[in-house]
């Protein structure tokens, strides 16, 4: 999307997923996040959360590859990079919990040949409950003048 798409009314929800063992235990492995609450069932059990979690960095991934497959998606066409993410864990996140992200344009600050743009985005589980919030910046190119 180009900078002039992202009205201060746009939303968009993107389908859901279900997040797997393999999920986390690729995730986990990928990234050298060896956490007993992310691979160990019997440590995990004995915590506040009463079994393994997701990783919240991957419950982030997982939201912002939701938002990639959104038919017109912000990080397509206009867009140049990713400058900046905010983001702030409110629940667990659990093997086979299904999460959808709901977002929408936050602030936006336009420039001479491309804007900033914050999309804000609500990560929510089957329940409908806010399992995390989550805030892309992103620098986007204006369309051009033909």
């Amino acid at each position: 999307m180009y900078f002039e798409e992202f009205a201060d009314n746009w939303k968009a929800t993107t389908k859901g997923r279900t997040v797997s063992e393999g999920d986390i235990v690729t995730f986990s492995t990928m990234t050298g996040a060896y956490n007993s609450l992310f691979l160990n069932e019997e440590v995990a059990k004995k915590t506040d959360f009463g079994g393994r979690i997701a990783p919240g960095l991957l419950t982030a991934s997982i939201a912002t590859g939701l938002v990639y497959l959104l038919p017109q998606s912000p990080f397509e066409g206009g867009f140049i990079a990713l400058v900046g993410l905010n983001m702030k864990a409110k629940k667990r996140v659990r093997i086979g919990d299904t999460l959808t992200c709901s977002m929408h344009v936050g602030e936006k600050k336009e420039r001479t040949e491309n804007g900033i743009v914050h999309l804000i985005s609500d990560v929510l589980n089957q329940s409908g409950e806010s399992v995390m919030e989550i805030e892309h910046i992103i620098l986007v190119q204006k369309k051009k003048e033909k």
